[in-house]
C-alpha cells in the first residue's frame, strides 16, 4: 500500500509541477493558451489516472480492514476456547484446594476448641 501511495503523491506532483512550470514560464498569454490547451488531455489523462489508483487504495484499504476484522474475530474465538479449556482443567484442583481448606478451617476450630477446654490453659487465665 505504500507503493501505490507514493506513485498517487508522485502523479499528483508531477501535475501541479506542470502547471506551476507553464504558469510560470516567460510566454505570452496566447501561447500560455495554447500550451493549456494542448496538455489538457495529458492533464486530464494524468487526473483520470490518479482518480483510479485512489479507488484502488480505497478498495484495498476495505479490503485489509475487512480480513484484519475476520482474523480478529477469529483470534477472539480461539482465546475464549482456551480460557474455557483452562477452566475445565483447573477445576479439579479448584475443588481440592477448597477441600483442604475446609479441611484447615475444620483443624483449626477443633484446635481453638481444645484450647479452650483444656485446663492447663484456664489455670494461667
Amino acid at each position: 500500500m505504500n507503493a501505490k501511495s507514493f506513485i498517487v503523491g508522485f502523479l499528483t506532483g508531477t501535475v501541479i509541477a506542470g502547471a506551476a512550470t507553464m504558469l510560470n514560464a516567460p510566454t505570452s498569454g496566447k501561447e500560455l493558451r495554447t500550451k493549456i490547451k494542448d496538455n489538457k488531455d495529458e492533464i486530464l489523462a494524468t487526473l483520470a489516472e490518479v482518480k483510479e489508483r485512489l479507488i484502488d487504495i480505497k478498495d484495498e484499504t476495505a479490503q485489509a480492514s475487512k480480513v484484519s476484522k475476520d482474523s480478529i474475530n477469529s483470534f477472539i474465538a480461539d482465546v475464549k476456547i482456551l480460557i474455557e479449556n483452562w477452566k475445565q482443567d483447573i477445576e479439579p484442583n479448584k475443588q481440592e484446594l477448597t477441600s483442604h481448606i475446609q479441611e484447615i478451617e475444620s483443624s483449626i476450630s477443633e484446635l481453638e476448641n481444645t484450647a479452650t477446654a483444656s485446663p492447663i490453659l484456664k489455670q494461667t487465665n
